[in-house]
């Protein structure tokens, strides 16, 4: 069967879309009706939609005036970072030592055509939204492999606060190719089941990202 998107998930994929690419900022603040006649739709869905968004740190809920999109600061991305560099770090490991089972292999073929075909195929479009998309797949890829539930919802509720600052990173010039890069090298030390190179090659890239976001943020 095919599964019916509701009116309260497109609404929260069109307001996140729109936070993450700066079209809705945290200087303004947006009313529930508002965002209502704009998609043409009731304000159920869309307050659903915006407890969902605060829920995930995204909005600030204003009663009876409306909410406004959380600013993020440098201090939240290098938490972030830390968070999701331990939590991959175990994910990766775990991932190696069950390399050999049927979901291993699965996950490990998921990886190969994210790198090598669902990257390069953003990259080649210009479309860093679809790309950074791309790029978190690739991340929660191996966090699912784990099946551990907290795992994977922490890096849910951490993964569009830190897509807010990284959309902006891809802008800098070359940072794609170098991305791609860095995660065939995630990939690679995975797929030869080195686990040491893998944990170093995950670190590297969150150490990259993190220094280019402290130059763009300031610290």
């Amino acid at each position: 069967m095919i599964k019916k998107i509701s009116y309260k998930d497109q609404i929260y994929d069109h307001l996140k879309q729109a936070i993450i690419m700066g079209d809705m900022t945290s200087e303004e603040i947006y009313s529930e009706q508002m965002i209502a006649d704009k998609l043409k739709v009731s304000r159920t869905p869309v307050r659903e939609a915006v407890l969902q968004l605060r829920f995930e740190n995204l909005v600030d809920v204003f009663s009876g005036r409306g909410f406004s999109v959380r600013p993020i600061h440098f201090f939240d991305v290098q938490q972030i970072i830390q968070a999701r560099t331990a939590i991959e770090g175990a994910s990766l490991r775990a991932l190696i030592i069950g390399l050999d089972t049927a979901e291993g292999q699965e996950i490990l073929k998921q990886m190969e055509i994210c790198v090598k075909q669902n990257m390069p195929a953003a990259l080649a479009e210009e479309n860093n939204y679809n790309f950074m998309r791309t790029d978190m797949e690739f991340h929660m890829l191996g966090v699912s492999f784990t099946g551990n539930e907290f795992f994977i919802q922490i890096m849910s509720m951490m993964r569009t606060r830190l897509e807010q600052a990284m959309f902006s990173s891809l802008k800098k010039q070359l940072r794609p190719i170098a991305a791609i890069d860095e995660h065939e090298r995630i990939f690679s030390a995975v797929k030869r089941r080195d686990t040491d190179g893998a944990i170093r090659a995950l670190v590297d890239h969150m150490s990259t990202t993190e220094n280019i976001l402290r130059e763009m943020m300031g610290d």
